[in-house]
């Protein structure tokens, strides 16, 4: 920020720059031979005011830095997942075809030729007997897999929002030094024509 002032006598700004203190300390610069820095020692004579001051050895300057983000990742535990098999049970129904025996009773009549032979036995009681049989359910269990269950850890990227304040170093140059006249620009030379 250059901020603009009035003119001000030659004797009273000699003056003021030997005693005003710079808004940016220098930074000690050594000479090429590394005997003495470029700023003057402390047993340096005064200079007289007036007198001319030689240029600056080497520029000032200030570095700038600032804050930058390095983000990574880490794993952390958030929980765990189980495997548990328990038993249900539920009361199924199905039907059942079966087979039962029984007794049906038939007449016939007899012929001529049994006739003959049946009239010559003696008359007397008698039992005949038949076994009939049935079917029933027989009910037998069994253990049959069905189908495998199992944990499979996938993992799969989204993305969160990441949100911190840099800080970061700025350069403010205070010039209180009247502004120089500006420069007309000097006209190129002008080379003869061969």
């Amino acid at each position: 920020m250059r901020t603009l002032s009035t003119p001000a006598p030659a004797a009273t700004a000699v003056a003021t720059t030997t005693t005003a203190a710079p808004a940016v300390e220098p930074k000690p610069q050594s000479v090429a031979n590394g005997s003495a820095p470029a700023t003057a020692p402390a047993t340096a004579p005064e200079r007289p005011a007036g007198a001319a001051t030689s240029a600056p050895s080497g520029p000032v300057e200030i570095t700038c830095r600032e804050e930058r983000l390095d983000i990574t990742t880490e794993w952390h535990a958030v929980g765990t997942a189980k495997l548990r098999k328990y038993v249900t049970s539920e009361q199924i129904e199905r039907r059942v075809p079966v087979v039962r025996e029984r007794v049906r009773v038939e007449r016939m009549p007899v012929s001529e030729a049994e006739r003959a032979s049946l009239t010559e036995k003696e008359i007397a009681e008698a039992v005949e007997e038949v076994t009939l049989r049935e079917e029933r359910p027989v009910v037998r269990k069994y253990l049959a897999p069905i189908e495998r269950v199992r944990l499979v850890v996938e993992r799969y990227t989204a993305e969160e929002v990441v949100r911190e304040e840099l800080r970061r170093e700025q350069v403010e140059v205070h010039d209180d030094t009247p502004a120089a006249p500006a420069e007309t620009p000097r006209p190129a030379a002008m080379r003869p024509l061969s």
